[in-house]
């Protein structure tokens, strides 16, 4: 089972890691040491984007919460948020703000986000939140270092990473893979017929709820924890204290779920 855990965790993140938009190409670098962060500066930032072929939306943070909701009848894309600097005074926070960007590009078929921050920090805290707005039927990918990730309302496949955080996904309609290693992923989704869901967590819990009568192959695994299976039908069910297989409904899909460090439960609604 441990060797099941390994292979999906590292195949969920070799995926997620492409979320991430070539951060590196776009850092830039600053000297300068500060003994505190004490002092904060700040600047809010609007963008829309009028949907025409566009049917994803990517975004890559590095520090700060990226919050995505969809919503009906609506044929823009708008992303605002706060981007602020932390130093030891306001003067050098101002200063540095403008080295923190969002990078917002329009193209054929996709929007896409970044944030662009130095690579030499300098004991400065540079923050970006982000708050989305969409249509529904947009597939989501989005990917965060340290902050949450909180989706909800999507009609599409919806693909989430982070490193130190919560992922959040709510009245989800599509396909999911989600990749986590310190946090909580939290999920409610409705599984399509033959659809996929992957979560892979290194130390945090799995809480999945999906409808009573999805259909799918299932599996979870962990190495320290619990697995719990409430209001669902677990056919052909085989378990052990770090694992449990089965098939939900006629088995059209696939649900794996594995962590190293925390719980796994699956609710049905």
């Amino acid at each position: 089972m441990k060797t099941m855990i390994n292979i999906l965790i590292v195949l969920l993140f070799f995926t997620s890691c492409t979320l991430f938009v070539s951060c590196d190409s776009t850092i830039t670098e600053i000297n300068g040491e500060v003994s505190n962060t004490d002092f904060t500066a700040s600047e809010s930032f609007h963008f829309s984007i009028a949907v025409q072929n566009q049917t994803m939306f990517s975004i890559a943070g590095i520090n700060g919460n990226i919050t995505i909701s969809g919503v009906s009848n609506t044929d823009s894309v708008i992303i605002t948020g706060q981007k602020s600097v932390g130093s030891e005074s306001i003067e050098d926070a101002q200063a540095h703000l403008p080295d923190l960007e969002v990078i917002v590009q329009d193209l054929a078929n996709e929007v896409t986000v970044e944030t662009n921050q130095p690579d030499e920090t300098g004991g400065r805290n540079y923050t970006v939140n982000y708050h989305v707005t969409l249509p529904k039927g947009f597939a989501i990918s989005a990917a965060n270092v340290n902050g949450s990730v909180s989706v909800d309302s999507i009609n599409n496949t919806v693909n989430t990473a982070n490193v130190n955080g919560q992922i959040i996904l709510t009245e989800i309609v599509g396909n999911s893979a989600v990749s986590l290693v310190n946090g909580q992923i939290t999920a409610k989704i409705t599984l399509p017929l033959n659809g996929n869901i992957g979560m892979a967590n290194v130390n945090g819990n799995i809480d999945l709820e999906i409808p009573t009568n999805t259909s799918a192959e299932f599996s979870a695994g962990l190495v320290n924890g619990n697995i719990t299976i409430t209001n669902l039908v677990l056919q052909n069910q085989v378990s052990s204290s770090t694992s449990l297989t089965g098939r939900l409904g006629n088995g059209d899909g696939t649900i794996a779920l594995a962590t190293v460090n925390g719980n796994i439960s699956a609710t049905g609604f």
